[in-house]
């Protein structure tokens, strides 16, 4: 009895000691991936502004998924071997994400702001990524957009998410968007062309009405939703119903003998009047020039625009705002996938973004508490090693032919036996 009892105690204390040292790797791997936030955004991708105060911004960064604000960007985790191309959040569930993935035809959701992934193909018959994911929250349903198979509709219900339609482009995708209200408003791009989304997404016209090449969309999660369309040389235009569009160029400087185009548009999400827009003027016919002419801001949907920025050194690829925060915004330009602060960006501070945008939430580790999870590694280690080795030394000097329980060859038995 006595040695039964004894047995049972050394596995015990065995299978607590390896369960601490399990314990502390854990928590060694996982903070080292925790900690891995930085200041500033280096290469974006794509960019989800958080639609309320309350909410997060989530930013796709060299093909990882980066959740926070200015000045505080922290990584989240993403499935193995995924690059991330796209990502959207629900407006109604902040910590509803949906991510595309760039070197597949496949997407993936998660419910607890990136914690957990599930994975969502989209199709077998074609090889390529996806571009860009639009969700209207209202309906649940999920368009995206991909560089080889055209669109394609998922319905969220909940626990899964259900294809359930896809209408194929023989040109690549480039923009999708669609509105919050439950209006059915979704439109898309290519190079050349817009569509618009009949039936809720179960299939998509081609529009003819706009007479230019499209170069940007964007479109307010207010009611009634607008729809904005930036184009080659008309300017900006603007619809509630993706049929009727008004040109909306008030306060625009044009030159005499030039094409205005729009290079980048912008909604605050937060702030659905506020817009910010990017323009250049195109010069020439056969050999066409183009020079950046600035960025613009109205806070009366569209209605007027004053100047943000001037002077740029090259054309604005794309603008990210600050959610909440007037005149804030950040740019990409043809040459820099790096933001650039532009109006009140420049002396925007994480004081100022507390009581609009709170950061993501995480825990509050450091270089220090990583240490000591490598450290409680080590002595976790060493605590079942001399333990072992105290059981060894025990077996080996009351002359047992075996270990821990593996017998011994023979020889070492004969030795034992001759101690």
């Amino acid at each position: 009895m006595k040695k039964l009892k004894g047995k049972v105690l050394t596995i015990l204390i065995t299978v607590l000691l390896m369960s601490a040292v399990y314990t502390s790797v854990v928590m060694a791997v996982g903070n080292s991936l925790l900690i891995n936030a930085k200041p500033n955004l280096e290469h974006v991708r794509d960019y989800a502004a958080a639609a309320s105060s309350a909410a997060v911004t989530y930013a796709v960064d060299g093909g990882l998924l980066y959740a926070g604000q200015p000045n505080h960007w922290v990584q989240r985790p993403t499935p193995p071997d995924v690059i991330v191309g796209a990502v959207t959040v629900d407006p109604q569930d902040p910590q509803r994400v949906y991510i595309g993935a760039a070197n597949e035809l496949a997407v993936y959701w998660s419910e607890d702001g990136g914690n957990a992934w599930r994975r969502v193909p989209l199709t077998d018959q074609y090889i390529g990524g996806v571009t860009d994911v639009a969700l209207n929250g209202t309906q649940r349903t999920l368009y995206v957009a991909t560089d080889t198979a055209g669109i394609f509709r998922l319905r969220d219900v909940g626990s899964s998410m259900i294809l359930s339609g896809h209408t194929y482009l023989d040109q690549a995708v480039l923009e999708i968007v669609s509105d919050q209200a439950g209006a059915g408003l979704a439109f898309a791009r290519t190079q050349w062309r817009v569509y618009r989304a009949i039936d809720n997404g179960m299939q998509w016209m081609g529009l003819d009405t706009l007479t230019s090449a499209p170069t940007t969309l964007a479109i307010t999660g207010d009611t009634p939703a607008t729809v904005y369309v930036g184009t080659v040389d008309r300017g900006l235009l603007k619809s509630q119903d993706g049929f009727t569009w008004e040109i909306v160029n008030a306060g625009f400087l044009q030159t005499a003998g030039t094409r205005l185009q729009i290079d980048a548009l912008a909604v605050d999400p937060a702030q659905p009047g506020v817009l910010y827009v990017a323009t250049s003027y195109l010069f020439g016919h056969t050999e066409v020039h183009q020079t950046p002419a600035g960025v613009a801001m109205s806070t009366d949907n569209a209605a007027h625009w004053s100047p943000l920025a001037a002077n740029l050194a090259a054309p604005i690829a794309r603008l990210l705002p600050v959610s909440g925060v007037e005149g804030a915004v950040y740019a990409l330009t043809t040459l820099s996938r790096t933001p650039h602060p532009l109006g009140n960006a420049s002396s925007i501070d994480t004081t100022m973004l507390a009581s609009v945008n709170p950061p993501m939430a995480q825990p509050a580790y450091s270089w220090m508490s990583t240490l000591l999870a490598w450290l409680a590694v080590v002595v976790s280690a060493a605590s079942l090693l001399v333990f072992v080795l105290r059981k060894v030394l025990h077996k080996l000097y009351h002359g047992s032919a075996s270990v821990v329980g593996i017998h011994l060859p023979k020889i070492v038995e004969r030795m034992l036996q001759g101690v």
